[in-house]
């Protein structure tokens, strides 16, 4: 049968699959190389006349030899027990140098209160790297790796350095507690693995301070700390020293009572008053940072920066970052809040304005309700202006400027029904304007008068600018130098001062009334003589429309159907009807909410009553000092004064 035949192709196939060798001629190379190798190694013979030199023992710190010993000691903090450390160290290691018979003190060099993380800020750390490149060490003795150093990369380079830069002078580190001298090339691995561990231990250091920050805001347990008038508790209570407390409220006083930064810090220099690290000599920094901690007017910022990278040390401010809470009133204040405010406001509005002016209201005659200002100064807005005017108001007299400021504005009408031109119109003093007119422009940024307006007021050279909120009106008037609300309007070369800076006022007006940012508005100006007296007065509600450079180039190339451009003059809200004006002209026409010609001529005569009815004697009424409702109530300048030679005197 077929299945008793051999099978002779599965025999065939595992024929074909056994490996076979294959010869090849560079074999019989690697074979005789093998073989001369065996022969030469056997053959090998140490010469009789060979002088064996045996390498040096593995260094130890036991070597004998004469050494100059350094060492190096380091605490992060400048607590008592920190101190104590680093002192327990000096004294330990002295007395081992001294106790051992071949070595010689070379120095000691202490870093206290500096971090591990980085070389960079530990100045004997430095020091003592630069002697060991000079040859003047041999060992450095450090208690531990951690001390040395807690960035595993810095460890490392600062050992091979001090190992390889003189190689014929090598110095070493002998760290004790780790019993590593890194002279000895078998610790190699033993070094980089505790380094490894101090760079670990340190950033887990830095995530346990961040959970503990953390937790202390969150249960309300806030972190404070010693600063110049203040001392903490363990409670967290912060109690005012009073000595230091002079110099922080001299600053406050000093600054707002027209005091440059550098003029306090030279009285604080001169008068030797020392810091909280009892130092003598100020500067402008040192009195910005004390007038803009918030703790010396009794807040407390908690956690007002964060640390985002613990090695270099890179501080930022908490803008989100991590858990942060401020407490108003958590403590005494050194000064009252208004006092503080009233200084910030004062650094921010620039150099025109030497110190806080008090806040003067005109209460009687034809030009009550007028405020006088500083244009420059931002301790107003708009709702405080208004209310420091409403204030010298009855209720009946505010409702009757109220109306009469609406109808201004084109928001009621007149209520006055007659047959004797009630229903005509008083064209906008705008359309008479001209270079003989006198005028001012406000602006976003500043207002500006022309050379008609200075002539008006006999060329003076101090102005006094008044503000009235409700009904919209300004008014100048001449001066003297030392009236605190006196505006140079003359340079000290004699030609015109045509611009004043009014960032703080112009503001004001622009929200008050709505006018655009990007455009300027010009008014003409009504003069009154008086006796010996002048005023001039301008209505708010008769611009003409200036467009800005930075509007008329931003237009220039817009295309429209029509044949003119037209621009908003208010921004557009429910019921109000789009109003516009030609973008095309650098003056635009004078236009209002109704694009009316005019006023009514019953409304003009209803105002033009404060015009007509100025004495002499109510442009000569000096105004009341109120409270300033965006900033609380000040002391007098006589009372900041007064105290101020106080405090002189008995620093």
């Amino acid at each position: 049968m077929d299945t008793d035949k051999p099978n002779t192709n599965e025999n065939e196939q595992s024929n074909e699959t056994t490996p076979t060798y294959q010869w090849r001629p560079q074999d019989a190379d690697r074979e005789f190389i093998k073989m001369t190798t065996r022969k030469r190694v056997r053959n090998a013979k140490v010469p009789e006349n060979a002088i064996f030199k045996p390498a040096k023992p593995t260094p130890t710190i036991n070597d004998l030899g004469q050494k100059k010993v350094a060492v190096y000691a380091r605490v992060s903090t400048k607590s008592t027990n920190q101190v104590s450390s680093i002192e327990n160290q000096t004294k330990y290691y002295t007395e081992k140098i001294a106790k051992t018979p071949n070595w010689e003190m070379q120095d000691i060099y202490k870093d206290e209160g500096i971090s591990g993380t980085s070389i960079k800020r530990r100045k004997d750390f430095l020091r003592m790297i630069a002697d060991a490149e000079n040859k003047k060490m041999d060992l450095i003795l450090c208690a531990s790796v951690s001390r040395f150093a807690r960035d595993v990369s810095d460890c490392i380079e600062q050992v091979r350095k001090l190992k390889t830069v003189n190689p014929s002078h090598p110095v070493g580190v002998y760290f004790e507690t780790e019993d590593i001298y890194t002279l000895d090339p078998n610790v190699s691995e033993r070094l980089e693995m505790h380094a490894m561990f101090s760079a670990w231990e340190s950033r887990n250091k830095s995530r346990r301070m961040i959970l503990s920050y953390d937790q202390r805001i969150c249960t309300g347990q806030y972190p404070v700390l010693d600063l110049l008038g203040y001392r903490h508790t363990e409670d967290g209570d912060l109690i005012i020293q009073p000595e230091e407390a002079k110099t922080v409220r001299f600053i406050f006083l000093a600054y707002i009572a027209g005091y440059s930064y550098k003029t306090i810090a030279e009285i604080l220099t001169n008068k030797k008053r020392t810091t909280l690290t009892g130092r003598t000599e100020w500067n402008v920094a040192m009195v910005k940072n004390i007038m803009y901690n918030e703790r010396r007017w009794g807040d407390l910022d908690a956690r007002k920066t964060v640390c985002i990278d613990y090695k270099e040390r890179i501080v930022v401010k908490n803008k989100d970052l991590r858990d942060a809470a401020y407490i108003p009133n958590h403590h005494e204040g050194i000064v009252t809040p208004a006092i503080a405010k009233a200084a910030h406001l004062l650094a921010s509005s620039g150099k025109t304005v030497n110190s806080v002016p008090n806040t003067s209201i005109i209460t009687s005659g034809s030009l009550k309700g007028f405020i006088s200002i500083s244009p420059a100064w931002k301790g107003v807005d708009d709702a405080s202006l208004q209310l420091v005017s409403r204030n010298v108001y009855t209720d009946e007299e505010y409702e009757e400027l109220e109306f009469i400021s609406k109808i201004s504005s084109g928001e009621e009408h007149s209520k006055i029904l007659s047959f004797n031109l009630s229903n005509y119109e008083v064209p906008y003093g705008a359309f008479f304007l001209n270079q003989k007119t006198p005028s001012l422009t406000v602006t976003y940024k500043t207002i500006k008068f022309n050379r008609a307006a200075h002539s008006r007021l006999g060329n003076c050279n101090f102005i006094e600018l008044l503000y009235h909120p409700i009904l919209k009106m300004i008014a100048i008037k001449e001066t003297i130098q030392e009236n605190p609300y006196a505006l140079k309007w003359i340079n000290e070369d004699g030609t015109i001062k045509s611009s004043l800076n009014s960032k703080a006022l112009s503001k004001s007006i622009y929200e008050r009334i709505g006018w655009k940012q990007d455009f300027n508005f010009k008014f003409r100006g009504i003069t009154r003589i008086r006796g010996n007296a002048k005023i001039l007065i301008f209505y708010l509600d008769e611009p003409q429309i200036i467009p800005s450079k930075k509007t008329k180039q931003s237009t220039a190339n817009e295309k429209t159907n029509n044949t003119e451009q037209y621009i908003a003059y208010k921004e557009n809200t429910e019921n109000e009807s789009s109003t516009n004006v030609p973008e095309t002209t650098t003056v635009s026409k004078t236009i209002t909410n109704n694009d009316s010609f005019g006023i009514s001529l019953s409304l003009s005569k209803k105002r033009d009553w404060i015009v007509h009815s100025i004495s002499e004697q109510d442009i000569q009424t000096k105004g009341v000092f109120v409270d300033n409702p965006l900033i609380g109530a000040l002391p007098s300048k006589y009372e900041i004064n007064e105290e101020l030679e106080k405090l002189i005197a008995s620093m």
